[in-house]
């Protein structure tokens, strides 16, 4: 398992961001009307933030060693 722990690490913050994104939950805060521009740029951050995480994630998977026995 320790051969893993970059794909671990990687998933493990996609996870992170994910959760503080949903976290924000800007439908909530837009159905009460109080959807401000640092509400906004904080959705922006939140997001970006998570795009650069899934982006490692996947870049993790790709480097990721093969397991052979799978392919037999």
């Amino acid at each position: 398992m320790a051969e893993h722990h970059v794909l671990l690490d990687a998933f493990a913050d996609a996870r992170r961001t994910w959760d503080e994104l949903v976290g924000l939950q800007p439908g909530v805060v837009a159905g009460s009307g109080n959807l401000t521009e640092a509400g906004l740029v904080e959705l922006e951050r939140r997001v970006e933030a998570h795009r650069m995480a899934v982006d490692v994630l996947a870049d993790a998977l790709e480097t990721e060693p093969q397991d052979l026995s799978a392919d037999r």
